[in-house]
């Protein structure tokens, strides 16, 4: 990397690392949790990566004897060597101290056999996602504008919040084509960002795929990878998934697992509770990254997203990175949801706080009538006793409330 962009989980795993013997930091392969743990972290300790083949053999062969350093050890990769896991319980059973193991993983270990049980109650994971908005345009990471927004227990109080704000004009679309993976999103080049995401995908199916599966037909992995990317932001259904692509039911399943198991993408669950309206059961399925689902997409420049009608989708996706990178650090305890009733109405993103939900919809146009607002009036009504406000984000350039509780938002005061 050209340059060290502050990352929003610096602080808290420092934090964990002075509470828990073991922290997992994971994500996909290039989110830049090497650079965290090397370089944005500056702690002493001894740095150990599994990418190095002598290393792995050392792991296997004596695991303990190679946890045991002078040093606290970060050990990058980590499930690559198995191994490790049972000789770590063991040490920190046998002296536990704070900050002893610090790991990497481009695989949801929790999701290999053994190893959840095998650490349970002495491991505590910080995802890593791509660079995020707050992180590109450098806002104070300490106390984001969004988390004001959050608090406001009124709609007076967010409104007044929402004012208060001094955005920053930014375009939106050119950190959705960039994505948030670091070489990409630092590379001002668009013929060489394509290049690094077509290396991107061959190294990540010839690696993290072939580490975690013995898929032999891996062009069926990437067929199945570029239509789930045609999925991005809408309702999940795995069985029509596996009939496009032609494959079987099972292992149409089984390859969804492997991109979960990656970090390649997530699910935005539907927000249930006793009122007959809910039908919605499937999840909607995002893309960790939107730089690379308009790679597997073959959109090379927003104005083939927008000229394929994609726009909406890919705005909708980069949104749910943003809250779900914002809730993981600052509001742990805060839920993300979709929800939709059976008569069609909607909210795109719903975030559960305490006993406070927040609606939020994402629209991609600057003519905002009272009619495209129904499903945040019926949400409203609905859940008047958990719901104070409601906003919606729009292409517009300026703060308007259309109703006592209802403000269109322009992207620019969200990220502000």
């Amino acid at each position: 990397m050209s340059a060290l962009i502050n990352r929003i989980q610096t602080k808290t795993l420092g934090s964990y690392l002075k509470t828990f013997p073991v922290v997992a930091v994971v994500g996909a392969r290039q989110t830049g949790k090497t650079t965290l743990v090397k370089d944005l972290l500056q702690m002493k300790r001894m740095y150990l990566t599994l990418d190095d083949t002598t290393n792995i053999l050392l792991a296997e062969q004596d695991p303990e004897s190679f946890l045991r350093q002078d040093l606290p050890v970060t050990i990058d990769e980590v499930q690559k060597a198995p191994a490790l896991f049972p000789a770590m319980k063991k040490i920190v059973d046998n002296k536990r101290t704070n900050g002893q193991f610090l790991i990497t993983g481009s695989a949801n270990i929790t999701m290999l056999p053994k190893i959840s049980e095998t650490l349970a109650g002495r491991i505590v994971f910080i995802e890593m996602n791509p660079i995020t908005m707050m992180e590109a345009l450098r806002r104070d990471l300490g106390q984001p504008t969004l988390g004001d927004i959050f608090k406001a227990r009124t709609a007076k109080k967010c409104w007044e919040t929402l004012n208060s704000m001094k955005p920053t004009s930014f375009p939106i679309e050119n950190y959705i084509v960039k994505g948030g993976l670091p070489p990409a999103y630092l590379e001002n080049s668009d013929k060489t960002r394509q290049v690094w995401f077509k290396g991107y995908v061959r190294t990540y199916l010839e690696r993290d795929v072939r580490d975690l599966s013995r898929i032999q037909k891996l062009y069926e992995y990437q067929k199945y990878l570029s239509l789930l990317a045609f999925r991005a932001a809408q309702i999940f259904n795995k069985a029509e998934v596996a009939r496009d692509c032609g494959i079987p039911y099972t292992t149409a399943g089984h390859f969804f697992d492997l991109l979960l198991a990656t970090f390649q993408v997530f699910l935005v669950e539907p927000y249930f509770r006793n009122i007959g309206k809910r039908l919605i059961k499937s999840p909607k399925i995002m893309w960790s990254d939107t730089g690379l689902a308009m790679h597997l997409q073959g959109l090379h420049s927003w104005e083939d997203v927008g000229r394929l009608g994609r726009d909406s989708f890919f705005i909708e996706n980069k949104i749910a990175i943003e809250l779900k990178s914002y809730l993981s650090i600052y509001e742990p305890a805060a839920k993300l949801f979709f929800w939709r009733s059976s008569g069609g109405a909607e909210i795109d993103f719903l975030i559960e706080r305490g006993d406070q939900l927040i609606p939020v919809e994402v629209k991609w146009r600057s003519d905002i009538r009272l009619k495209d607002l129904t499903g945040m009036q019926v949400f409203l009504q609905d859940f008047k006793n958990e719901t104070r406000w409601g906003i919606v984000l729009y292409k517009g350039s300026q703060l308007l409330k259309m109703k006592e509780n209802i403000f269109l938002v322009p992207y620019e005061y969200f990220f502000a």
